[in-house]
């Protein structure tokens, strides 16, 4: 029988749900159990409703913005804004309307900001320059590995890291691969090599050999097999 999962999975689901559509590339990989399905649930259930409690009190805040409003005040709000956008973008839920609303707030803040930099042109500068990389970010962030990997508290064990790249898609894995830094990568490549010689399907093999490959094109070399290279830490 087939495990009940979600129609919106959050991230503590999602992970479930990687090892069992992907259980050849995790280490004596089992179906979950029903307990821990519902568990992970949740969970993600719950995460979900200290959301929508941020997003309020959020949009509250901005609502009170003006155009006196200090800039301690609006770096603050930015913060509250920032962290919901991180949030939301894992959670188990179609939060478009949601999103929409972030998205909103967000550019109150930016023309709040602006204002409140017209006679700072380096602050000013500085500020476009920041928002710019975290609209990059948001990009990266509609893949949901990438949001799993780059929470604090991140579904993924550092173990399960390459089991969990393999199980995306190309796209989501791309992007995934954005948040590594050269070290990472290099670390990652190591244990893909290892993984893949373990793997006795050879379709399943010749999929992470092209997962692999798309990461040492990246690479200005790879670590020669007798290196020895550092387990990675949690993302």
């Amino acid at each position: 029988m087939n495990p009940s999962f979600s129609r919106w999975p959050g991230a503590c689901e999602r992970h479930l749900i990687r090892r069992h559509d992907n259980p050849h590339y995790f280490s004596g990989g089992q179906p979950p159990a029903t307990i821990e399905i519902a568990e992970a649930q949740a969970k993600d259930q719950q995460e979900l409703i200290r959301f929508n409690t941020s997003l309020e009190t959020l949009i509250h805040r901005s609502m009170s913005l003006t155009e006196s409003t200090c800039s301690d005040s609006l770096a603050s709000v930015k913060k509250e804004l920032d962290a919901c956008q991180n949030t939301a973008f894992g959670l188990a839920a179609d939060l478009m309307e949601q999103k929409g609303a972030l998205a909103s707030i967000n550019s109150i803040i930016t023309a709040a900001m602006q204002h409140a930099l017209r006679d700072d042109a380096a602050g000013l500068n500085s500020m476009m320059q920041k928002e710019a990389a975290r609209m990059e970010q948001l990009q990266l962030l509609e893949y949901p590995i990438v949001s799993d990997l780059l929470r604090s508290d991140s579904p993924v064990p550092a173990d399960e890291l390459p089991a969990a790249l393999l199980s995306e898609s190309d796209n989501a894995y791309k992007a995934a691969l954005e948040i590594f830094d050269e070290d990472r990568k290099i670390q990652l490549a190591h244990r893909l090599d290892i993984l893949i010689k373990s793997l006795d399907s050879e379709n399943h093999k010749l999929r992470a050999v092209k997962k692999l490959e798309i990461l040492q094109k990246q690479l200005p070399e790879l670590p020669a097999d007798n290196t020895t290279v550092k387990e990675p830490e949690t993302v």
